[in-house]
């Protein structure tokens, strides 16, 4: 009788055993669910109401497609009346950047400075670049409009030694910071298509990463900087353009000379931003 029980207990302490082995094995799955966050799980919202160009729209959705993350399209109501607390990444492509202070209101431009202050990121490319500026001199005329001035300093356009409004070219680019992130596997030189973008006049205070410059003329075209606990990239020319591919949702254009893709670059540009 006594070895009954035994074998009963037995069975059961054997069954606990398994039990709590089960256990922890699935809470440790959990926990390394919990510890990584998978690409898809990333939103960048993507500026798309008026004055962003459509080719430009288009081309840097699947431009961060292709780097595995979610895009939402979004527009100038969700920023101001919502904001963009369930982003991680907000870019504005490019386009008028006028068109964007007027109708992005001081609410939303607020909502923005917020969302990068308390650890979201901002990408700039040409208009979005020139939006950041906390002036804005298009034509040698300074615009009478409300930037975000997240950039200490004055964005200014276009560079007619490169290419006249409203011509687009292909332009050299100098890297200028190997030690940084995002441009330290970089070669020296690269090409990127210009379209009527800015070049960055920091102030002397400014704390700003200047990680390239135009060839022509030696201007800053490509910057990085902290804003508060968040991260801001901004560039003149347009990497997302794939000139001499259709990846990128767009007819190849003969006549411009791609000479590699920009969207490796890019890539690390975004992963900075995610602080990756």
């Amino acid at each position: 009788m006594k070895q009954k029980v035994r074998k009963k207990s037995w069975k059961s302490v054997k069954w606990l055993i398994s039990l709590v082995f089960i256990s922890l094995f699935v809470l440790l799955l959990t926990n390394c669910k919990r510890t990584t966050t998978p690409k898809n799980d990333i939103q960048i919202a993507l500026y798309s109401d008026q004055g962003a160009d459509e080719d430009c729209i288009k081309a840097t959705m699947n431009m961060f497609k292709w780097m595995g993350y979610t895009v939402v399209l979004v527009k100038a109501d969700l920023i101001n009346n919502e904001g963009l607390e369930n982003f991680n990444i907000l870019c504005v492509p490019g386009g008028s950047m006028y068109q964007y202070a007027q109708d992005i209101s001081l609410e939303g431009k607020e909502k923005i400075l917020d969302f990068i202050r308390n650890g979201g990121a901002y990408i700039g490319i040409c208009g979005g670049a020139y939006f950041t500026g906390e002036n804005v001199f298009w034509q040698g005329n300074q615009l009478p409009m409300v930037p975000l001035g997240i950039f200490q300093g004055t964005t200014i356009g276009p560079i007619d030694d490169i290419a006249p409004y409203p011509e687009c070219t292909m332009c050299k680019v100098n890297i200028v910071d190997s030690t940084h992130y995002i441009t330290k596997t970089e070669q020296d030189t690269t090409w990127i298509c210009y379209c009527y973008g800015p070049f960055f006049d920091p102030d002397s205070s400014a704390n700003i990463d200047i990680l390239g410059r135009y060839d022509i003329g030696k201007q800053p075209m490509m910057a990085a900087f902290d804003y508060g606990s968040g991260k801001v990239f901004i560039i003149g020319t347009h990497p997302e353009f794939e000139e001499d591919s259709e990846r990128d949702g767009l007819p190849p254009i003969e006549e411009l000379d791609d000479r590699g893709s920009d969207w490796d670059l890019m890539k690390k540009a975004t992963l900075w931003c995610l602080k990756k």
